[in-house]
């Protein structure tokens, strides 16, 4: 009776092992390089691009992009393939900093954040949250906010250094309680452990739209990238 008990423990600590090895665990990425962030936005020249004043290459951006994910203390290399291909994907690989099309007013940074958002980014910010609160007030959905409003309060966030961390701003500290879609465990451990599942989880969940092959191959991509294997 004795040898089964200590054959069944034994047993029972040998899975626990195996399920612990399993588990994927979260790969911590290193600084992104010039190489990689070419790589991941296909080349983009700003030369010949249709709003050359909004559009930044590799090179420009680079600095930004880092910055940001160190002041967010984005770590994974599944967390930073999701945000990055995400600014990417929403800016034309840094072509633009605005919605142009339809052009909807307030919308922007290279996240392409909505209006209500962008009020939040802009309060949320020290240097810019006094000026977005004389502009429109406390609140992004008052009737009394025109488009020109909007847009004037989009322009207090559309410097490099806020428009490149707009993605890793809404990640981790957007919404009514400030800590942005981290209050889903699901959405993080998903990101960190870099799959397609939860990349589909974070974009459907957190950013609130559905996936497309381009968005997807994007993210592939990038994380592909990432990970050294593109």
């Amino acid at each position: 009776m004795f040898l089964i008990h200590v054959h069944a423990t034994l047993f029972s600590l040998l899975l626990s092992s195996y399920a612990a090895l399993a588990t994927p665990v979260p790969r911590q990425a290193n600084s992104l390089t010039l190489e990689q962030l070419n790589t991941i936005i296909k080349q983009t020249s700003c030369t010949n691009a249709q709003f050359p004043e909004e559009c930044r290459d590799a090179s420009q951006a680079l600095p930004f992009v880092n910055k940001a994910f160190s002041d967010y203390n984005i770590t994974t290399i599944g967390e930073k393939a999701a945000l990055l291909s995400l600014m990417a994907f929403e800016s034309g690989n840094f072509e633009f900093n605005i919605n142009h099309f339809p052009g909807r007013a307030g919308q922007g940074t290279r996240n392409m954040m909505m209006f209500n958002f962008i009020h939040q980014y802009a309060v949320d910010t020290p240097s810019t949250s006094q000026q977005a609160l004389e502009l429109a007030g406390p609140d992004p959905n008052s009737p009394s906010i025109t488009n020109a409003t909007m847009n004037a309060v989009r322009e207090l966030v559309l410097g490099d250094e806020l428009s490149f961390a707009s993605a890793a701003w809404f990640y981790k500290r957007s919404g009514e309680a400030k800590i942005g879609c981290t209050a889903d465990v699901e959405v993080v451990q998903g990101l960190q452990i870099a799959t397609l599942d939860g990349w589909t989880t974070y974009i459907e969940k957190c950013v609130g739209t559905t996936v497309t092959p381009d968005r997807q191959e994007g993210w592939e991509l990038t994380l592909n990238t990432l990970l050294g294997l593109a």
